[in-house]
């Protein structure tokens, strides 16, 4: 898909020439947008291919990019209202729509070295999970470190009609604090949660099977990060239920790993994906700030 026209230049005051390009990565899933400046106010037209974009792949690829916190921000708003994380300590400062994924820390939010490393969605512990991330790169190392993304419309599609008919009306249990608590144990600079703060995420309970609000399509909707547990099953078979739909949503097929560049934004469609990851050598920095664009209630 292609957009091309002169705009005006809202910064400048003169005229902006973009010829926007989307194109496709990994199948259907995942596409590379190209001649678009992010760090300037995108028109309605442009904003309406860029989002129709995004729900025909799911993930979309910016690379190039130069943005400062505002710009980050207003770009991300344009999906929706953004989400404060409960982990306070990894916020900007000022920016609490900002979440600091760096070894090193920001202005003082604390490090975190090992933070994803494990398939999940964001945020999927909450009544009402997010509709979706946006993921920029500051600092990367020169090798390791990549993200991997997986893509749950094709975890349900390719199921066999058995197992659809048995999961179709089934309930999932998301919960937040025992995977987090389960890292800090290994990561000094990870604090425990207050119970305040594990006040403000109660598990919560969501269709293991979603419907897309938007494309009408459906996904698989649990994740190893944060899916704890079957409504109607009994926990040893529920477990082995769920940890054969795990193995099934992450085969290589249904996987994209995109590897960072410095400038690199990332922006993933949580209703419809999982995410992880992957290991890198901690002698080298690695900065990255995510906002999160609010969603709604999993039908």
């Amino acid at each position: 898909m292609q957009l091309s026209r002169i705009a005006d230049d809202m910064n400048g005051g003169g005229v902006l020439s973009m010829e926007i390009s989307v194109s496709p990565v990994h199948g259907r899933f995942v596409a590379e947008v190209a001649g678009v400046d992010l760090s300037k106010p995108l028109d309605d037209d442009y904003f309406h291919h860029i989002h129709d974009a995004f729900l025909e792949h799911s993930i979309l690829v910016f690379r190039g990019q130069a943005l400062t916190n505002e710009q980050h921000i207003a770009f991300s708003r344009r999906f929706g209202e953004l989400e404060i994380h409960t982990a306070k300590h990894w916020l900007l400062p000022d920016f609490p729509e900002i979440l600091v994924l760096s070894n090193r820390g920001e202005n003082g939010t604390r490090p975190i070295v090992n933070g994803g490393a494990y398939w999940h969605s964001d945020m999927t512990y909450m009544a009402k999970p997010p509709l979706g991330s946006v993921l920029y790169a500051l600092e990367v190392p020169p090798e390791g470190g990549d993200t991997l993304y997986t893509d749950m419309y094709a975890a349900y599609e390719t199921l066999d009609e058995k197992t659809k008919g048995r999961i179709e009306n089934l309930e999932v249990i998301h919960r937040y604090g025992d995977r987090y608590q389960m890292m800090a144990s290994d990561d000094n600079d990870r604090p425990p949660l207050t119970p305040e703060q594990l006040a403000e995420v109660p598990d919560v309970v969501h269709p293991m099977v979603r419907t897309h609000p938007e494309t009408g399509r459906k996904a698989l909707f649990v994740n190893e990060g944060f899916t704890v547990a079957i409504v109607e099953l009994a926990k040893d078979e529920g477990e082995a239920l769920l940890e054969k739909l795990f193995s099934h949503s992450v085969q290589p097929a249904h996987v994209y790993r995109h590897r960072w560049q410095a400038g690199d934004l990332v922006m993933w469609d949580n209703r419809c994906t999982m995410h992880r990851a992957t290991e890198y050598d901690l002698r080298y920095d690695r900065a990255m700030h995510r906002t999160t664009i609010q969603g709604d209630r999993p039908a």
